[in-house]
């Protein structure tokens, strides 16, 4: 039975079909009046996604500020308490943990972003499960879906807890006290976080990032209070099972908080946050499925890529259990918290956001228009992550190791501790972490499945350039931590003219093939698409003038020499706040732009349809 068929059956309110040797009750009713769009609205839908895209991020970074708010409040009071190996066992943790999640669902995160922006409307329904293309068969499809990588996570959770157990963990850390328990609560933890990932890939399909930013703020405050309390009212050897027990609390809070809010946005509808079959609508083929064959092939296409991203994403630690004692560890991750904060505040949300826009903006029926609004979307996120970085790379080294001896203490900011030097390496580091996540998001988002196997051959590469650049930095020039920063600059240059160069072939590509172009014309066309290349636009870069700016705030910093004092620091702020005031001045064409598309979505409601 075909949408043609049903829309036969309307004058009936209900009748009963036999499908594939069975009887089912197949309701009509009409279709849902949010369905129905007129031509304008059809026409306006890639500024919708922008803006809808604008305000989750705006959500997103909030919630990253309430995190971090939090966090930062908690290790400050936690540093008092916790020494540097202490420390560098808590990251080995974290490494164990977010391997176990990186694993389980990266590949089927990705793979469900590309379900289609465009559902036919629910204008009927079967007994038992939900319609295939319709807005609650793709719904329900999205949910089936988010349940397999809690099943990838049962394996996985046991192989790597014993292997962390009997071969991961170095003698030093086996040794300490609850090592066994500790293990396994990060395990369950793992598990039970796995269990909230259908409601998330829900609320992630329906752009509901009001609702994501409430649970994990609900998780993140769960964490740090166990955390703090355990860690404060116990013995220090304790302090690690601590860490432990607060994995596990942010796990049960955020799935119970994803169960009781996205089941209350379900109530009422076909598609449920349980697993339900699907039917097809081709009587040909088998009746009904659990999961989309095409979204779990493009998940295993992806997986691959993932081993790859995540060892040059979380490549660091690993290079650091390696080359350098724990207590090298603990301060690499003492720096790397802190000098990756604005990374994690903005750049994180930002990243996620406009993977999905992208992911919904250039699906297929790809229009012309749709190709310009993407150009001009990333040229835009390209220009603003410029200035960012202009004043990241001017201001952030001279002022990062007095800055440290304020928030962490003389002991972490002495003359004897690499903790200044690898904050102050960081701040010229943040600028390529900004780079390479929008670019790739823009990649992930729309790479074809071949696409992506040859980007994880690239990507294997540069896990072994990573590797020798960390041996070389750490190892041969003795540089430590500070090493390690400067090898994950050589991995993010790599990425990002990979990226680069992918990106540029794709505006080439196709744009040939938007409209009816002839044969002759067809080269032009591709060289006119490529024009649209982000990185070739000079809208890409900051002005002329902020670059002169820039040049005058840089001679400045240099005349003041590094920060050591409340004199110095009041200067280096001065000449800061004037360089970003001349920025904000010269930029606010973009910035209102910025704001109109948050602004009236709030005041007007134009989001409340994601809530």
């Amino acid at each position: 039975m075909n949408l043609q068929e049903s829309a036969n059956l309307k004058r009936r309110p209900s009748t009963t079909v036999k499908r594939h040797g069975r009887r089912h009750s197949t309701i009509v009713v009409p279709p849902p009046a949010a369905l129905t769009s007129s031509k304008s609205d059809t026409n306006d839908v890639p500024s919708i996604l922008i803006q809808h895209s604008a305000v989750g991020a705006s959500f997103l970074i909030l919630l990253q500020l309430f995190s971090k708010v939090i966090t930062f409040v908690l290790n400050q009071t936690l540093l008092r308490f916790l020494s540097p190996e202490r420390l560098g066992v808590s990251t080995q943790l974290e490494l164990l943990c977010s391997s176990i999640l990186f694993f389980s669902r990266e590949g089927i995160r990705l793979a469900l972003q590309r379900q289609t922006a465009h559902p036919k409307p629910d204008i009927y329904r079967i007994e038992g499960g939900v319609v295939e293309g319709t807005v609650s068969g793709i719904a329900q499809s999205v949910v089936n879906t988010g349940y397999l990588p809690f099943l990838f996570g049962l394996p996985l959770a046991g192989l790597s807890c014993v292997w962390y157990y009997f071969r991961g963990a170095s003698s030093e850390v086996a040794s300490l006290p609850y090592f066994k328990s500790v293990v396994v609560v990060c395990g369950i933890a793992s598990l039970v976080e796995l269990l909230s990932e259908p409601m998330f890939a829900l609320a992630q399909y329906k752009m509901q990032y009001k609702l994501r930013a409430l649970c994990e703020s609900g998780g993140v405050a769960a964490r740090c209070a166990v955390t703090f309390l355990l860690t404060v009212s116990a013995r220090e050897d304790t302090g690690v099972l601590a860490f432990a027990l607060g994995q596990l609390a942010y796990a049960v809070v955020i799935t119970g908080m994803y169960v009781c809010l996205v089941w209350e946005t379900t109530r009422g509808k076909e598609n449920g946050i349980f697993p339900k079959r699907i039917w097809r609508e081709e009587i040909s083929r088998s009746p009904w499925f659990y999961f989309d064959s095409t979204t779990v092939r493009l998940a295993s296409t992806i997986w691959v890529q993932t081993v790859f991203k995540h060892y040059l994403t979380e490549g660091d630690k690993l290079l650091a259990s390696y080359f350098s004692t724990i207590s090298e560890q603990g301060v690499y991750a003492l720096a790397a918290n802190y000098g990756s904060l604005i990374a994690r505040l903005v750049f994180l949300p930002i990243e996620e956001a406009v993977r999905a826009l992208f992911a919904k903006l250039l699906a297929p029926p790809l229009s012309a228009k749709n190709f310009r609004y993407s150009s001009d979307t990333l040229t835009s996120i390209l220009r603003v992550y410029a200035l960012v970085s202009i004043v990241s790379s001017l201001f952030g080294p001279p002022i990062a190791p007095f800055l440290l001896s304020l928030v962490a203490g003389s002991r972490w900011a002495s003359s004897s501790s690499s903790a200044p030097a690898v904050l102050s390496a960081y701040a010229y580091y943040i600028p390529l972490l900004a780079f390479n996540g929008v670019l790739e998001a823009f990649v992930q988002s729309i790479a074809t499945p071949s696409q992506v196997r040859e980007q994880s051959f690239v990507m294997l590469c540069f896990s072994l350039v990573f590797a020798i650049a960390g041996y070389v930095f750490m190892r041969a020039l003795k540089l430590g931590a500070t090493g390690l920063v400067y090898a994950n600059m050589v991995n993010l240059g790599l990425r990002i003219g990979a990226c680069a160069v992918w990106i540029r072939r794709y505006y080439w590509s196709i744009g040939a093939k938007i409209g009816d172009v002839t044969d002759e014309k067809r080269a032009n066309v591709g060289r006119a698409s490529a024009q649209l290349f982000p990185l070739v636009r000079r809208d890409a870069y900051p002005s002329g003038k902020i670059l002169g700016a820039s040049v005058v705030a840089w001679a400045c910093v240099r005349a003041i020499g590094r920060v050591d004092c409340w004199s110095k620091f009041l200067m280096i702020a001065g000449v800061g706040g004037a360089l970003v005031v001349a920025m904000v001045w010269e930029e606010m064409a973009l910035g209102m732009k910025a704001i109109e598309l948050i602004v009236p979505a709030k005041k007007g409601g134009g989001s409340k349809k994601n809530e």
